[in-house]
């Protein structure tokens, strides 16, 4: 039986396997990202239009050695999310159904001081922000073991946070941060708990969002200490979801 959250990879032969922890796993773009992924490995989708299809890169990982979990504060599998976001017709939600009833997003820590039209009843429930970010690199450290996955990258899709105060003290340095994430500042919001916990448990971190929570000078700092794949916002910068 799969742990909530998971799909299933198909390596067998050796070659490296990837695990992607969505943030904001139910919103439109994952939903409808994941459900392409999973009808090519279903053999229901073709790659017509994807720029790396057919290409032979080392360390480029198979699409069938992608694997999926991550976070959201709707708990819906991504079979409903799919339907209701209604990006897909029924053929194609059908093609990737299975896998995506299958994955069901972990409980998310969410703030609508930083996302006010976006919440729901699938949050973590913690004392401090400190405890958010083991909480969630707890997720991590359980998913690449159930999962047997060789590494594991953390992905950002949420719904786009207000900007930061780039001037608050919690965001001066690493150490200023340290304390804020003892102390539950307010101006340290979800999308930097989230890059934390990545950095902090050896994840790769990209944002495919507008959110600028990733370029804060803490987090930045740490990354340089840390040295994980670090790419940052990658796509959607003028966007607001």
């Amino acid at each position: 039986m799969r742990a909530a959250g998971q799909s299933q990879s198909t390596s067998d032969d050796g070659r490296e396997r990837i695990g992607v922890a969505v943030v904001g796993l139910g919103g439109a773009v994952a939903t409808t990202a994941i459900a392409g992924i999973e009808m090519i490995k279903a053999g229901r989708n073709d790659r017509t239009g994807l720029p790396l299809a057919g290409l032979s890169i080392p360390g480029l990982a198979d699409y069938r050695d992608i694997v999926f979990t991550g976070w959201d504060v709707n708990g819906d599998d991504l079979g409903v999310a799919a339907e209701k976001h209604a990006v897909l017709d029924r053929d194609q939600v059908d093609g990737a159904g299975s896998a995506l009833r299958g994955i069901r997003p972990m409980p998310a820590v969410g703030s609508s001081a930083y996302c006010r039209n976006v919440d729901g009843e699938n949050k973590i429930v913690v004392k401090s922000h400190r405890d958010a970010v083991e909480r969630i690199g707890d997720d991590l450290a359980r998913f690449k073991r159930e999962s047997g996955v060789d590494r594991v990258i953390m992905l950002n899709l949420a719904s786009t946070e207000r900007h930061p105060d780039p001037d608050a003290a919690a965001l001066r340095d690493l150490a200023s941060f340290e304390k804020a994430l003892d102390s539950s500042d307010a101006d340290v919001g979800p999308a930097m708990l989230y890059a934390y916990a990545a950095i902090a448990n050896g994840a790769a971190y990209a944002n495919f969002t507008p959110s600028v929570a990733a370029d804060a000078k803490p987090l930045i700092e740490m990354a340089r200490e840390r040295k994980p794949p670090w790419p940052a916002r990658t796509a959607r910068r003028d966007r607001r979801s």
